[in-house]
């Protein structure tokens, strides 16, 4: 298969392309949807929304970002210049089980794991090393950070964002664009909007803009 990678300049988009190449894959163009003048890459040819062709607006297309609320805004941009065809995108070496389901959009990275009965909704982001448990849920546009850990029947929020390392015990509940710090250890559920850190995770503050100042709308 042939990819797009839209919104090529964040440095995530590298990793996205490991995972096509590990496929056998390979990168038709990189879109680059920002106003400044486009940066060289040694990824493959670069190219402005505009300057698609409509052979390259049937490809698939990957979102090599992390943080939730600008993933939304892009596909929804990706869409208004005639894109539309978004699969998931699971490494070779990662480990999906049979019973999991996987929507479009979403980017499973290099060795991470998914468990029995888990649901991952669109466009989420699973990175390096994750462990997913059994029968979670994992809601649309939610980004897991490397290596962290979700126990069984955890349920991650829309937009929510769960740090490098962090852990989620079972049956913990992460609210709709609440961000788990980094190695934070989540033993009760967060509220949507939550920052939390810390063993065991505490409420650090309420954010309205989300990770990385981008919310994902919740309609």
């Amino acid at each position: 298969m042939r990819w797009v990678l839209y919104a090529c300049r964040t440095p995530y988009a590298a990793e996205v392309a490991e995972i096509l190449w590990r496929r056998g894959d390979q990168i038709e163009a990189l879109v680059d949807n920002l106003p400044d003048e486009a940066p060289p890459s040694p990824l493959g040819r670069i190219v402005r929304p505009s300057e698609l062709t409509d052979d390259e607006r049937a490809r698939p297309v990957a979102i090599p970002l992390i943080t939730p609320g600008h993933r939304h805004a892009v596909e929804s941009e990706a869409r208004r210049h005639g894109l539309s065809l978004f699969p998931e995108l699971i490494d070779p070496t990662a480990v999906v089980a049979v019973t999991a389901s996987v929507s479009e959009g979403t980017v499973v990275n290099a060795a991470a794991l998914v468990g029995a009965n888990t649901s991952i909704g669109c466009f989420v982001h699973v990175n390096r090393s994750v462990s997913v448990g059994h029968d979670d849920v994992i809601d649309d546009y939610a980004t897991l950070g490397p290596a962290c850990v979700l126990a069984g029947h955890v349920h991650i929020g829309r937009g929510a964002f769960v740090g490098a390392g962090a852990v989620c015990g079972p049956g913990v509940s992460i609210g709709a664009n609440a961000i788990v710090g980094a190695g934070a250890v989540v033993v009760r559920d967060v509220p949507a909007g939550a920052v939390v850190v810390g063993n065991p995770a505490r409420v650090l503050r309420q954010s309205d803009t989300g990770y990385g100042g981008a919310v994902v709308p919740l309609t």
